[in-house]
């Protein structure tokens, strides 16, 4: 599909004729009609309205606030009345069995029904109920009043064939609604990605629109000139989304809900089970922001049955994970199609909700290295705003450029891969500083002397990124991510918060640090949860908590400065006793060694990995690990396995390998070290 370029406005009166979906022809609107577009969503729909002069279009805002409306449909027998979006959600809450949801993965199947309380519903008629709905808004209200009935661009997934497409403009025309074109859903959001600043004055540029909504998935290589699109590839699935995490996600909390019995009894398609997909939707929602959510619920189906789980996020990822390399596949089917490679692509853009989920994003940045993953624009709301432009485009109007705050930088933390990355840090850094043997914790401090410090600004600097609020995130922005502690006993964790893309602390810039104290005994593998908000007005609020303890920590600072702009609280303090300096520095003083993770002071006694195991956890260290393996070995991975350089590189991978055995092992190879690491970084700057 083609979108049509922008128009001149016309001076006179509007004529000529639109082509309708079933191939007639019909009259263009009134003057003066809105522009408006809606996205008929799986789980939500969205209306948007373009309005011209304004920054970007604005989507109107239903109960609660809310600008997504929940595509459920309930009736109640006891008034003959049919409930549409949350009130509906609201009604059957003690009853979702009886709520009609995910309609649209089987529209234009008119043999296919469901029901409530009774009532028979295809999905063209459930479709035709939601659409009347979101036309009862004021704004829609009042449009109909002028001038008879709603003028509005219709989106549907690049996937549905024709007849899913004729039974939504029938839907539509059912609810008092004149298509002025049906547009497939990822055109729709590379419309509106398309208006932002930085890109609407681009020649050309080929992008890869990644939709996972609540029921479908789309994909298409999409090839913008301007502002007229072109659609290379398409590849989808009507039956694969996030109602399918949510599926998976209730199959495991069923096989947790007691007595065991009740549990055997929970089959798909009982209100139990509906009761617990439920539960799965609300949980993947907030694991968005949280890192572990309590799942509690009690007479699940009336007989007493009942769960109560603290679920972790990366239990929920572990279910999601197939999924989402099903999505992959059909991504690169889908460029295969088109005739490019990863490497012709210029963005990827995130749309529909689904995307929400941190490991659709993480997956696709590993697929897409050399690319643009981009989320400025609220994936929930993208469709909808490419559908009013449509509309604007349409209807002679001009679309300014959408403008939207986001971070223009990664946020992370610094963290160590493992015991022996400590170690072989430590050992760098003392080679630095003319220290060629393990010395013991008073030893250092006695050699280094006023240099201490700079040793342990030093040893932070190479500990490697994890990203945690990607560069671009829509603001304000709050995420959280899982970690584990390398030491049995170990005593506090040093949170360092980073701003930039290194992949080393000391290549980014430095936001903050604070010292998390850790409740004992604390053994190793221990999770500690980080989060990172990060708001409009350039303020990070880190929160550190101890999973499966009432332990946490937390601090705000400005991103501009980094000055602490809140309180930092350690294990024992609270709001009104605030830690101070003196205290983090009596925590740092205990291991001086130590940077994002401090172990229990025995293990600083030699910090060679010999000592490092014997403290640790009893079992066997990991591979070898560091910064500069890291960095090689995504090098690697970016070269064609053909090429010489792949094999050389390989060559010195693998040589480095050995040495930093030898090293551990007491012999002396740092001049061979340095040399091997000089032709590191020459070939990273080729």
């Amino acid at each position: 599909m083609t979108v049509v370029p922008f128009r001149p406005r016309s001076n006179g009166t509007r004529q000529g004729s639109l082509v309708s979906a079933h191939g007639q022809r019909s009259v263009l609107p009134p003057p003066g009609v809105k522009a408006v577009g809606i996205d008929l969503g799986t789980t939500n729909s969205v209306v948007s309205v373009f309005k011209e002069h304004r920054e970007q279009p604005e989507t109107l805002i239903y109960e609660e606030q809310s600008r997504l409306v929940p595509s459920v449909v309930h009736w109640m027998p006891e008034t003959s009345t049919e409930l549409v979006g949350r009130p509906a959600l609201e009604a059957a809450h003690d009853n979702l069995g009886e709520l009609i949801r995910s309609t649209k993965r089987l529209m234009g199947l008119a043999q296919q029904t469901f029901l409530s309380n009774g009532k028979q519903y295809t999905p063209e008629e459930a479709a035709t109920s939601v659409l009347k709905y979101l036309t009862g808004h004021p704004t829609l209200s009042e449009e109909i009043s002028a001038h008879g009935q709603l003028w509005a661009v219709v989106t549907v997934p690049a996937h549905f064939d024709d007849a899913a497409r004729l039974a939504t403009v029938a839907a539509a025309e059912s609810a008092g609604i004149k298509v002025l074109r049906i547009v497939n859903e990822p055109t729709a959001a590379a419309l509106a990605y398309s208006m932002l600043p930085d890109v609407r004055d681009l020649d050309k540029e080929t992008l890869v629109v990644y939709d996972l909504g609540g029921g479908t998935f789309d994909v298409s290589v999409v090839e913008r000139e301007g502002l007229v699109f072109n659609v290379l590839a398409s590849e989808g699935d009507v039956q694969l989304g996030g109602d399918d995490f949510d599926t998976a996600l209730a199959e495991y909390l069923a096989k947790h809900v007691r007595p065991e019995l009740a549990s055997k009894r929970i089959k798909p398609g009982s209100t139990a089970f509906k009761y617990l997909l439920h539960l799965a939707e609300d949980a993947k929602k907030k694991f968005q922001n949280q890192g572990s959510v309590q799942v509690k619920a009690e007479n699940l189906d009336g007989t007493g049955a009942q769960i109560d789980l603290l679920l972790h996020r990366d239990v929920f990822e572990s279910l999601a994970a197939p999924y989402i390399e099903k999505t992959l596949l059909l991504t690169e089917r889908a460029i295969h199609a088109a005739k490019k490679r990863t490497k012709n692509i210029s963005r990827v853009l995130l749309v529909g909700g689904s995307t929400r989920v941190a490991l659709v994003r993480k997956m696709l940045e590993q697929y897409f290295p050399d690319c643009m993953v981009d989320a400025r624009l609220e994936p929930d709301l993208a469709v909808s705003w490419g559908a009013s432009i449509q509309a604007a485009i349409i209807l002679g109007l001009e679309p300014s450029t959408i403008l939207v705050d986001v971070c223009s930088h990664s946020l992370g933390v610094g963290v160590a891969e493992d015991s022996r990355s400590i170690d072989e840090n430590f050992k760098k850094v003392a080679r630095k500083f003319g220290l060629l043997r393990p010395v013991s914790e008073e030893q250092l401090h006695l050699v280094l002397g006023d240099k201490f410090d700079e040793f342990n600004r030093e040893l932070r600097g190479l500990l490697r990124v994890a990203p945690i609020i990607h560069r671009n995130s829509p603001l304000p922005s709050l995420r959280s991510e899982f970690f584990n502690t390398l030491f049995d006993n170990q005593i506090a964790v040093q949170v360092i918060v980073v701003q930039g893309e290194g992949e080393t602390v000391a290549e980014n810039r430095l936001i903050g640090t604070f010292m998390f104290e850790l409740q004992q005994p604390c053994p190793a593998g221990s999770k500690c949860e980080i989060q990172l908000t990060y708001d409009q007005n350039g303020m990070v609020h880190v929160l550190a908590k101890q999973l499966g303890t009432e332990n946490q920590a937390e601090a705000i600072f400005d991103s501009r400065t980094g000055e602490v702009k809140g309180w930092v609280a350690l294990a024992d303090e609270s709001p009104e006793n605030p830690a101070t300096d003196s205290d983090t520095e009596a925590i740092a003083e205990k291991s001086p060694a130590a940077v994002a993770f401090v172990p229990s002071k025995s293990t600083l006694a030699d910090p060679s990995p010999q000592g490092a195991e014997s403290e640790g956890s009893g079992v066997p260290a990991p591979t070898q690990v560091n910064a500069i393996l890291v960095r090689a070995r995504r090098h690697l991975m970016r070269l064609s396995s053909s090429s010489v350089h792949h094999g050389k590189l390989g060559q010195l991978i693998a040589e480095y390998e050995k040495l930093l055995a030898l090293s551990a092992a007491g012999e002396d190879c740092d001049d061979a070290l340095d040399a091997i690491e000089q032709d590191f970084q020459k070939i990273f700057e080729s």
